[in-house]
């Protein structure tokens, strides 16, 4: 979603809640607080005037002491645990400022890139550039900066937000990136070179902004941040403010330069949306509306923004293996506002013996030819007993679903139908043409009487615009949906193969899908929508051995071709693959994809 003024004005009074935010900020009230003010003393460290001992003695406070202290750990999160464990009294607070620094969710301890502030750059002077997915540098820099700042030195600084006193640290300096000579190494070049890197990037200006949350604007990540000044409205201020100012310039600007700046830019801002600069809850409630909005998956917004609004049904339509399905599911996490990945043992409503207090339920069906009003609503079934028949009134999905989703308006209900074209939709839904447009009104169903679709009933349907055309809605049914197009992304596959794939290798590969979808349009002259999906490129991890830093070859391009790219051309070109002309386009395709 690009945000405007007029867009930030109208969502300002409705901000949803935000977990991560609403914590991050109960972390800086408890770190503020007298009794975590953090001091130094010689070799000894204080907080709130106690001194910090650990069994072995007292933490090293010189520039690498975790690990000089045997407290950093090779596994992400581990080194977090790790000195959890050795400060007990602090562990609640040591897990909390780990998970901030690596972007790891508090729950789950997964590494989680719409939280991270910091991103792949290992050295460098810039967090602009730097990828903030898997496929970039490495992820050290998150896991690494987690794992080797003790949580003092965190909370000293935002506590006097003076960095030439800082001693964060961006990495332990191995022999590959840091050549460490001197004992002493709080005074080595290494240090001087690791601070002022760190100068330039987000993490002191993410830590600052929040220590003054009360009277700046405070994304909560650095995705959110550079989101929103690279939207119209964050460049429009900008300019406002100094035409020589970008998003860029602010972004990697040193951190001695960024408060003045970002003092004028956040008053700036409130100001245009009509928040005095004096009002510290609507200034929270602004930085929650930025941090939402910039960092959830705008088709995903988009989508659940049109269920809410409209007739709260709609149907996800595009090319095949452009991720529907997957979008519906992301969608019930949305609408739920669960973070889980396996949400189906507890929110999925046939899986239910019984329906306990959770934010709602979903279920998933999948028409086909033979699916019924009976299958769907409900009716009179025959039922065999032995070599007897006979005919009982059963209760259909939808209907059961709707009648536990009426007991608990409270709750969302999310109902996905998978390839919902392929069924005869007029027959399947019958009298619930109606209600689908009339919701909470009642209709009178032949064999149940008087039935409802309540308003905390959501519909997702599913279809790929390829199979059947649209014009398989009819106009009194296709009206009573929103319809939302979803068309390739191909950059999610470096996403999913960017740990196992070689970076060079895998550029190669995602130029190469990308060039095979604009001669589909181009040459077979199919039309943008019989373009190719992700899912079916990111088959080739199929064909791919096991391991890190893959190459792919020209082998497995070819058996990708073979097995899954071909079979679906051909469907897409029917009967017109017999002609000579397009016979020989279809093998000059294949040869250019395999060619390395």
């Amino acid at each position: 979603m690009n945000i405007t003024k007029d867009k930030l004005i109208s969502l300002k009074d409705r901000v949803e809640p935000n977990s991560r935010f609403e914590t991050i900020q109960k972390l800086f009230e408890t770190i503020l607080e007298d009794d975590y003010t953090v001091t130094f003393d010689n070799e000894e460290v204080k907080i709130g005037g106690k001194i910090l001992t650990f069994k072995d003695g007292l933490p090293t406070i010189k520039y690498f002491g975790p690990e000089e202290d045997n407290m950093t750990f090779n596994n992400a999160y581990q080194g977090i645990v790790k000195m959890a464990n050795v400060f007990e009294d602090y562990e609640d607070i040591v897990k909390k400022i780990g998970c901030l620094l690596g972007g790891f969710d508090f729950e789950t301890h997964k590494m989680i890139d719409k939280y991270r502030i910091i991103s792949n750059k290992i050295k460098y002077k810039d967090d602009y550039h730097g990828s903030l997915l898997s496929n970039g540098e490495s992820r050290h820099p998150s896991s690494h900066f987690s794992d080797n700042n003790y949580f003092f030195n965190i909370m000293y600084f935002i506590q006097n937000g003076n960095f030439d006193d800082v001693t964060m640290v961006l990495r332990y300096p191995t022999q590959r990136y840091f050549k460490v000579e001197d004992d002493d190494k709080h005074y080595t070049e290494e240090y001087k070179k690791q601070k002022e890197v760190l100068s330039f990037r987000f993490p002191p200006k993410f830590l600052w902004m929040w220590a003054n949350r009360e009277t700046v604007i405070h994304p909560y990540s650095l995705m959110a941040f550079r989101k929103f000044l690279n939207s119209e409205y964050g460049k429009s201020i900008l300019i406002h403010i100094n035409k020589e100012y970008t998003p860029y310039s602010i972004t990697t600007m040193s951190f001695q330069e960024f408060p003045d700046v970002w003092k004028k830019i956040s008053d700036e801002i409130l100001k245009d949306l009509g928040v005095s600069t004096d009002n510290k809850d609507e200034i929270s409630n602004i930085s929650k509306l930025i941090s939402n909005l910039m960092t959830q998956e705008t088709d995903i917004k988009n989508i659940s923004d049109l269920l809410v609004i409209g007739n709260r049904a709609v149907i996800l339509w595009g090319p095949p293996g452009t991720g529907k399905t997957y979008e519906s599911m992301e969608v019930v996490k949305e609408l739920l506002e669960i973070e889980e990945e396996d949400i189906e043992d507890k929110y999925l409503f046939s899986k239910q013996s019984e329906y306990t207090d959770t934010q709602g339920y979903y279920e998933i069906v999948q028409f086909h030819p033979n699916y019924t009003y009976e299958d769907f609503i409900g009716g009179i079934s025959p039922k065999l007993d032995g070599n007897s028949v006979s005919y009982e009134l059963r209760e259909g999905i939808f209907y059961r679903f709707c009648r536990e989703a009426e007991k608990n308006l409270d709750r969302k209900y999310i109902f996905i139908i998978d390839e919902i074209n392929r069924a005869e939709l007029s027959a399947v839904f019958g009298e619930l043409l109606f209600a689908l447009e009339y919701r909470s009104k009642h209709i009178n169903l032949a064999h149940f009487g008087s039935f409802t679709i309540p308003k905390n009933v959501y519909i997702i349907g599913t279809m790929n615009n390829v199979d059947k055309s649209l014009v398989t809605f009819d106009l009194a049914l296709r009206r009573r949906f929103g319809f939302f197009k979803l068309m390739p992304k191909l950059d999610v596959i470096s996403d999913v193969l960017g740990e196992m794939v070689e970076e060079e290798s895998l550029n190669k590969y995602i130029e190469k899908c990308k060039e095979l979808n604009k001669k589909i349009v181009t040459e077979l002259g199919l039309g943008e929508d019989y373009q190719i999906g992700q899912a079916y490129f990111l088959k080739i991890k199929d064909f791919l051995k096991e391991g890190d830093n893959i190459q792919i070859s020209s082998f497995d391009l070819e058996r990708l071709w073979i097995y899954n790219l071909e079979p679906l051309l051909e469907e897409y070109l029917g009967m017109s693959i017999e002609d000579e002309g397009i016979g020989k386009k279809l093998l000059a395709l294949k040869d250019d994809f395999e060619n390395l």
